[in-house]
């Protein structure tokens, strides 16, 4: 039986749960990404009420982030059984258990930082006429190739409004991990190795090709080691795989789809997306995800 909410739910209502069924979000990331609704939220506390509603219906959960050095620590917020079941039915499979529970204080920092990134690209490819779709959330999407199992923190589609569509999966950097380390299941150079053969399978024309975009938090220093390796394990250093790019920079971008904001393993700069240097003829905007991001593994 569908049980009876303590709140009217509207389209709004709808646009906030499918954000916080991407990643967890505090509620000054909401109202910034709020700009890409229907009706955007003008002001935090009309927000924050809207967010006390879906709570006291069940709907929303939330809990206060470990990061803040002033003592305000920030709350975030993730969608409860029920907020999952209004969005994809009562007879949705659900994910497991830590899709719903508090994040660890370990991956704090992490998960702030995917989601800066994301409502940064959300945001900005909006302005744009640029949709971001097929989302996968973190190590829903498994990929594999001669041995290797990648679980990417997000994968995602951009569709520029001339018809163009570009896939990404993310790797959030927060310098924990071993860069070099060839046995290592979590060193950057596993990864590293792993993308670039499961990438081999793909043509240059392919849909389902994708970069790989490494966003670092720590340091310059340590995106260009990243940025260096890549260019030695690549098995085609002519085809560009990795891209990458320091977090505050990205988000100090105001147009990180126009400006050259990103850089490869050659060092060469570049934008989110290449810009249309003619007129293409709009594709129709199917559904239809590319094999790549169809293929979920809900760990």
């Amino acid at each position: 039986m569908t049980k009876r909410l303590q709140t009217k739910i509207g389209p709004r209502d709808i646009e906030i749960l499918t954000a916080l069924d991407r990643c967890p979000l505090t509620t000054s990331q909401l109202r910034m990404l709020s700009e890409s609704f229907e009706q955007p939220f003008a002001e935090e506390g009309n927000l924050r009420r809207r967010l006390r509603a879906l709570k006291q219906s069940d709907l929303v959960r939330s809990w206060s982030y470990a990061t803040a050095n002033d003592g305000r620590s920030p709350h975030y917020h993730k969608l409860s059984r029920d907020g999952y079941r209004l969005l994809y039915g009562e007879d949705a499979h659900l994910p497991k258990r830590r899709y719903f529970e508090a994040i660890s204080p370990g991956h704090h920092h992490h998960t702030q930082s995917l989601a800066e990134f994301l409502v940064h690209t959300i945001v900005t490819g909006h302005r744009q006429g640029i949709e971001l779709r097929q989302y996968a959330r973190e190590n829903t999407l498994k990929l594999e190739a001669d041995g290797y199992v990648l679980y990417p923190d997000a994968a995602f589609q951009l569709l520029s409004s001339d018809g163009r569509s570009f896939n990404f999966v993310v790797e959030v950097d927060n310098g924990t991990e071993r860069v070099r380390s060839r046995q290592d299941v979590e060193s950057i150079e596993r990864k590293l190795r792993g993308y670039d053969r499961h990438q081999s399978q793909f043509d240059a024309l392919d849909p389902a090709r994708y970069m790989v975009m490494f966003v670092t938090t720590r340091s310059q220093a340590r995106l260009q080691h990243i940025l260096d390796l890549a260019a030695m394990v690549q098995s085609n250093p002519q085809r560009t795989v990795f891209v990458g790019v320091e977090l505050s920079t990205f988000l100090s971008c105001p147009n990180p789809f126009r400006d050259a904001v990103l850089t490869d393993h050659r060092g060469l700069k570049r934008s989110l997306i290449p810009i249309s240097q003619a007129p293409h003829r709009p594709q129709e905007r199917s559904k239809t995800s590319p094999a790549l991001l169809r293929h979920h593994a809900t760990v």
